[in-house]
C-alpha cells in the first residue's frame, strides 16, 4: 500500500499548480452554482464540514465561502499548497491538514458533513475510506460525495466500446476540458493511467458498489443522481448517517 500510496502522491504532487487553475476555473462557472445549491439544500446552516481529499480546494474554497467551519484534507503537500493560496486569495479561513482519507486523524463522530469530490476512485482501499467516513461522522450527519468510473475501460468490455465510440466522436479525452488546458507542467496524463489499472475501483461498477458499501455501514436516505449514457459515468451521492 505504502508504494502506490506514494505514486499517486507524487503524481497529483506533479499536477497541484495547474489542477489548482482547473478546479477555480470551474468554481467560478456552472459546477461552482450547482454545488452552492447542493450544499444550502444538504448542510445546515454554518455547521462542521470536513473536506476529505481536498485537492486544490474546490469544495473547501466554496464551503468557506458560504460561511460553513471547514477541515480540509488531502495526501499531497502540493496541493495543499494550492489550497492555502486559494483561500489566501479570498480571505477565507479553513484548517488544513495533510493526512490519508483511507486512515483519518480525527475523533469519531468529529463533524456534521463530510464532502469529497473524485477522490474515492484514486484509492487502494475505498473501503476503509468510507468506513472512516462513517466514523468521523456525527449520527444523522450528511455525506456528499462526487465520483465516478474513471478507467472503468480497462476491465468492463461494456464501457471498453464505450469507450471506443467516445473516441471516433472527440479524439483522445485528455485533450479535452479545462484540465487539459491548465496542464502547466506538462504532466504526461498516462501515468494516472498506469496506476488506476492497479486500483480497485477500476474494476467494479459504481454507484451501486458505492450504494451497498454505504447501507452496510448504516446510512440511510440514500440519494443517486448518475450522469453519463449508455453506461454511468460520473454520479452523486447524498446519504445520511443512521
Amino acid at each position: 500500500m505504502a508504494e502506490l500510496l506514494k505514486d499517486i502522491q507524487t503524481y497529483w504532487d506533479m499536477r497541484a499548480g495547474g489542477f489548482s487553475d482547473a478546479s477555480m476555473e470551474e468554481r467560478k462557472t456552472e459546477p461552482g452554482k450547482h454545488w452552492e445549491n447542493i450544499f444550502r439544500n444538504s448542510l445546515e446552516e454554518g455547521c462542521t464540514v470536513l473536506d476529505d481529499g481536498c485537492g486544490a480546494g474546490f469544495f473547501t474554497t466554496l464551503l468557506a465561502s458560504m460561511g460553513y467551519q471547514v477541515t480540509a484534507v488531502d495526501y499531497s503537500p502540493k496541493m495543499l499548497e494550492e489550497v492555502r493560496k486559494n483561500l489566501d486569495a479570498e480571505n477565507l479561513k479553513a484548517d488544513l491538514k495533510q493526512m490519508d482519507v483511507q486512515n483519518l486523524e480525527f475523533p469519531d463522530n468529529s463533524f456534521d458533513a463530510v464532502v469529497s469530490r473524485n477522490v474515492f476512485w484514486n484509492l487502494e482501499h475505498a473501503d476503509k475510506a468510507y468506513e472512516e467516513v462513517s466514523r468521523v461522522l456525527k449520527k444523522g450527519g450528511i455525506l456528499i460525495l462526487e465520483d465516478g468510473n474513471y478507467y472503468r475501460h480497462y476491465f468492463s468490455e461494456k464501457y471498453e466500446k464505450m469507450y471506443q465510440e467516445f473516441q471516433k466522436l472527440y479524439g483522445d479525452e485528455e485533450n479535452q476540458g479545462c484540465h487539459a488546458r491548465h496542464n502547466k507542467e506538462n504532466v504526461d496524463f498516462h501515468i494516472m493511467e498506469e496506476i488506476a489499472k492497479k486500483l480497485p475501483m477500476s474494476q467494479v461498477d459504481r454507484p451501486a458498489w458505492d450504494f451497498g458499501k454505504l447501507v452496510d455501514l448504516g446510512f440511510r436516505k440514500i440519494q443517486v443522481e448518475v450522469s453519463g449514457s449508455p453506461l454511468p459515468m460520473s454520479f452523486c451521492i447524498v446519504a445520511q448517517k443512521g
